[in-house]
């Protein structure tokens, strides 16, 4: 057992994508509509830089603003939340939970996040680097 490798959110992620691809061709070949969109609960997420702040926006049609849960530290941003699905024949919640690494540090104290039309919007502040300060230095 020399060989074994531990798989990162990488390799999850593109087995994910890739079972989502099988299983859509599958839903094509046999005529019926895919439910790979219904059945993903798994946010798409975007993040730009703007000036001294990160925006990230997550769309994440029919949730509500209390279903959902966000944590910040300086270098990753976790969202998480849960969704009740009701079907014919019984009711299920899904889960889910998405960590991302920002590209530089954030103030975890200064975030704001919204919730309008199904996208989250969350403003991160980059925390604010201030330049190398000369010492003077005395004798005594």
């Amino acid at each position: 057992m020399p060989n074994l490798t531990s798989w990162g959110s990488r390799e999850i992620e593109r087995l994910k994508t890739d079972m989502d691809r099988l299983f859509n061709s599958l839903c094509h070949d046999y005529g019926i509509p895919s439910v790979c969109g219904i059945i993903d609960c798994t946010p798409q997420t975007s993040m730009r830089e703007d000036g001294d702040a990160l925006e990230v926006s997550t769309t994440m049609p029919g949730f509500h603003a209390e279903d959902l849960e966000v944590k910040v530290t300086e270098t990753s941003m976790t969202i998480s939340g849960e969704k009740k699905v009701t079907f014919e024949g019984g009711r299920q919640t899904n889960h889910f939970k998405k960590t991302l690494p920002l590209p530089c540090r954030v103030d975890p104290d200064n975030v704001s996040a919204t919730f309008k039309d199904g996208v989250l919007k969350i403003v991160l502040n980059k925390c604010v680097i201030k330049p190398q300060k000369v010492i003077s230095i005395t004798s005594e």
